[in-house]
């Protein structure tokens, strides 16, 4: 099994940092008044979050221009990281990764997120978390798509885990962990299971209508959380009799 975890606002918070960084890298590369105000940001992938800020400010999203921003962007963050306590772990987030680190049904443990890999990590290891446990990784730069979205990173994190070694025989053995309507549909919509947590952008209705698996409040029911991930593997262990029984 393979749990793949969102970072903001599922394992860590920033208060937004990442909004005006990226304004900042905006002004600092293209013009003053760089104007990040229309851009949704959770659930959305950094890529794609720079190439609809350039055409709203009416600049060409080329590849050159969205590498600029990125590239301002991280020594943005690298800047603002000698300021402690700006990345802070939710409640609950560092018990349930190193419990699932841990379980009887031994999952490998990874990430799925918009962030790109340099600034990701930064996040991470502000917070307390060691970005090398997460193993199978599909960052916001992973799409194979020329407009990117989230929905294809899932195929993404399948492969990279085959090439890993990992037997992923059935998509459902992925377990995606997120805080948005986004994380429940990239899973989805990739035949894989998906655990929702309001502690996001969205409610715990909104998650629920959505079509996730199951929502939970925040993740400080560590046990409970287990149990439930224990009980998936079990649904879809190829030895079981219910194996094809829904998550």
């Amino acid at each position: 099994m393979l749990i793949l975890y969102d970072i903001d606002m599922t394992l860590l918070r920033t208060d937004h940092i990442g909004i005006e960084l990226l304004r900042s890298a905006g002004e600092s590369v293209f013009k003053p008044g760089f104007d990040v105000s229309r851009v949704e940001f959770g659930g959305c992938l950094d890529q794609d979050i720079i190439r609809r800020m350039l055409i709203n400010n009416e600049l060409d999203p080329t590849p050159e221009s969205i590498l600029q921003m990125r590239r301002a962007y991280h020594q943005g963050l690298e800047a603002h990281n000698a300021t402690p306590g700006w990345s802070v772990p939710l409640p609950g987030a560092h018990d349930l990764v190193n419990a699932t680190l841990t379980m009887d049904t031994s999952p490998t443990i990874g990430l799925l997120t918009g962030n790109f890999p340099e600034t990701g990590r930064i996040k991470l290891s502000a917070a307390g978390f060691d970005p090398d446990l997460f193993i199978i990784c599909a960052w916001g730069d992973d799409s194979p798509h020329e407009l990117p979205a989230r929905a294809h990173l899932p195929p993404v994190a399948l492969q990279r885990a085959r090439e890993s070694g990992l037997t992923i025989s059935d998509p459902r053995e992925i377990l995606i962990v997120g805080d948005t309507i986004h994380d429940v549909s990239c899973a989805l919509d990739n035949d894989m299971s998906v655990l929702a947590v309001a502690t996001g952008h969205h409610s715990r209705q909104q998650l629920e209508e959505a079509g996730a698996h199951h929502v939970v409040d925040d993740l400080t029911d560590t046990q409970g959380i287990l149990e439930w991930i224990t009980q998936l593997h079990h649904r879809l262990d190829p030895r079981s009799a219910s194996t094809r029984s829904t998550p």
